[in-house]
């Protein structure tokens, strides 16, 4: 029984000391510390238009279910409404004239062209888009 305590004595402090050197290991040291992860980016005001005007215009060019509602229910401004309906329109033509895969490039240059017109000097000045700043006097 004492030979036992004995060994017992002898292995404590040795395991205590393998088990410390185990977890230092993991603490974090200066070659493994976690990388900060990135910034998240933030979409520009035509980024916006092109997705939103462009998913609604491909409902409406593919007349699909979804593509009956009003420019309001879509989430659109009057503005970007007209975008989407000008580049319908060019996208029709085309696929009269040359099949729909290329009214549906025809339908994305014009939606990425009207969005980066509308937006190429900040917002809109008019409309549900009007700063209070810019509101008209009375």
């Amino acid at each position: 029984m004492r030979q036992a305590a004995a060994i017992r004595a002898l292995f404590a402090p040795a395991a205590l000391c393998v088990i410390t050197l185990l977890l230092g290991g993991c603490s974090g040291t200066e070659d493994n510390r976690a990388v900060p992860a990135p910034s998240p980016r933030t979409s520009s005001d035509t980024e916006i238009c092109i997705a939103l005007v462009g998913y609604w215009a491909k409902e409406v060019f593919l007349e699909r279910p979804t593509s009956g509602r009003d420019f309001m229910q879509k989430g659109l401004s009057n503005g970007q409404n007209e975008i989407l309906l000008a580049a319908v329109d060019a996208a029709i033509r085309e696929r009269e004239r040359a099949g729909e895969e290329a009214a549906l490039k025809v339908l994305d240059e014009r939606v990425a062209q009207g969005c980066g017109e509308r937006y190429r000097s900040g917002r809109p000045s008019e409309g549900i888009w009007r700063e209070p700043s810019a509101s008209p006097q009375a």
